[in-house]
């Protein structure tokens, strides 16, 4: 069984992670070029958001799987296998590794279209493993 009590931190660092993200909403790659601050905001916040989810999923999968994983991507397949995600999920968060990884070693390359898309776009990517996990541990 799961420790709830630090699930439910993960789940409000994705929260408040998200909320920070959205008050960014309809920022252009322009506007992140050219105002330094706000581009940290907007990389840290994705950041930190794909973070506490997999911190939590590894939660889950030592916890109620009992299973080893060395990488993210062996997290995703454990989710899979155990049928707490669907293959569209897994896929989804094997980009979120993939991204996240991206921010932790190849930062100075990032395409800023891709983190405008992600604020713009994609958060609601993140709120639906927020329900997921809520549904899964009955918080």
């Amino acid at each position: 069984m799961p420790d709830i009590e630090r699930i439910k931190k993960n789940l409000a660092a994705v929260i408040r992670s998200i909320e920070n993200l959205e008050k960014h909403r309809g920022i252009s790659e322009e506007s992140l070029k050219a105002d330094l601050d706000i581009l940290w905001i907007v990389e840290r916040g994705i950041y930190l958001t794909i973070q506490n989810l997999f911190d939590i999923f590894a939660h889950i999968v030592s916890a109620d799987f009992d299973s080893q994983w060395e990488t993210y991507s062996d997290i995703t397949e454990i989710l899979f296998i155990k049928k707490l995600i669907n293959e569209d999920d897994k896929k989804l968060l094997n980009q979120m590794v993939g991204f996240r990884n991206r921010l932790s070693h190849e930062y100075l390359t990032l395409d800023l279209n891709v983190l405008t898309d992600i604020v713009n776009n994609r958060l609601n990517d993140f709120k639906r493993f927020l329900i997921l996990v809520k549904n899964y541990c009955e918080i």
